[in-house]
């Protein structure tokens, strides 16, 4: 059985809510909370680990928000605390939760100006103090903005 691509999947799924729902942001989240709901009903279900799970359930989340051109800063609040909320009914270690969320979030930094993914950092460390630290750390590690030459 091929593995889920998780990324891709999630980027989809958002895609169509955003085409079928008011707000886009609340809807990535809830998209979010419904996939790692589902990856988390039955610990066996996935055969990844639940940080991966989350983190490339994050990332296509956000670039769906990316391709849609909503607001980055919002989801990433909204998306966090979907995260954190199934983490906390699924019992996953809340901070390797965040961890893999900020990960998630940091992959950004590839396609983002600077300055929006700074505005990012600020709403992450004003609603979890401390997180846009850590944040700070994957986006230094994350690969570079990619530049398209024409």
């Amino acid at each position: 059985m091929d593995e889920l691509r998780f990324v891709q999947l999630t980027k989809e799924m958002v895609a169509e809510e955003l085409r079928l729902l008011g707000d886009p942001c609340t809807a990535a989240a809830a998209v979010v909370r419904k996939t790692l709901q589902a990856a988390f009903q039955v610990p066996s279900a996935s055969d990844a680990a639940p940080a991966r799970v989350i983190e490339e359930t994050v990332k296509g989340a956000m670039t769906a928000l990316l391709l849609a051109d909503h607001s980055l800063t919002r989801g990433s609040i909204l998306v966090v605390e979907a995260v954190m909320d199934v983490a906390a009914k699924r019992d996953l270690d809340p901070t390797d939760s965040m961890r893999a969320a900020l990960r998630g979030l940091a992959d950004l930094k590839r396609f983002v100006d600077p300055a929006r993914i700074d505005d990012i950092r600020l709403e992450i460390e004003a609603h979890y103090m401390g997180a846009g630290v850590v944040f700070m750390e994957y986006l230094r590690a994350a690969p570079a903005k990619v530049q398209v030459k024409v």
